[in-house]
């Protein structure tokens, strides 16, 4: 932009404050969150500690995203991976889409199919309709028979259909979906 040639000197854009540059889909507070993250990689004493809160490395992340600062897009990564105040797995998995954080994609739906709560009416409106439901498939097709206490219990398991009714079993967060996961979302 800055090596075009420039016609009337008098109507540059970014010459005066009357005449700024204009960047289009960008929000002052993003941009701000993106100079607060370069200046404090390159002058900030503790470089190392993280200088800004989750929404602003949201910002940083789709700012760096959007004009291919690799760098600082890995911060962000980085930043919201780790950290205190890890993103939840519906978050992170819509992140992941938006910005093509290709890592966090498996890692996010894995929490969903792993954890003992199901998808609620708030999350599943978030994710859309067709990925909540392949969630919800996902995490079906795994169920963990209980362990007779009895050898007629038991028998009435082998023999008999039955129900049961309450939360779903923790083990299940040790689970491994990863197959079921990529077949339904094509991993």
């Amino acid at each position: 932009m800055f090596l075009l040639p420039q016609g009337d000197k008098a109507n540059v854009e970014g010459l005066s404050d009357t005449n700024p540059v204009v960047l289009n889909d960008v929000k002052k507070k993003d941009f701000e969150q993106l100079l607060k993250a370069l200046m404090h990689r390159k002058y900030g004493e503790n470089r190392d500690q993280p200088i800004l809160e989750q929404g602003q490395w949201i910002s940083v992340l789709k700012l760096s995203t959007m004009w291919e600062f690799g760098g600082l897009r890995r911060s962000a990564i980085d930043n919201l991976d780790g950290g205190s105040n890890p993103l939840n797995p519906v978050d992170k998995f819509l992140l992941a889409l938006r910005y093509d954080v290709t890592e966090w994609t498996l890692s996010a739906l894995l929490k969903l199919a792993q954890r003992p709560e199901p998808i609620s009416i708030e999350e599943g409106r978030k994710l859309g309709l067709e990925t909540a439901l392949k969630i919800a498939s996902v995490r079906e097709k795994f169920r963990l028979r209980p362990q007779a206490l009895c050898d007629y219990c038991e028998n009435r398991a082998k023999n008999g259909k039955y129900l049961t009714v309450g939360n779903r079993d923790p083990e299940t967060e040790k689970l491994d979906f990863t197959r079921k996961i990529r077949a339904a979302f094509d991993l």
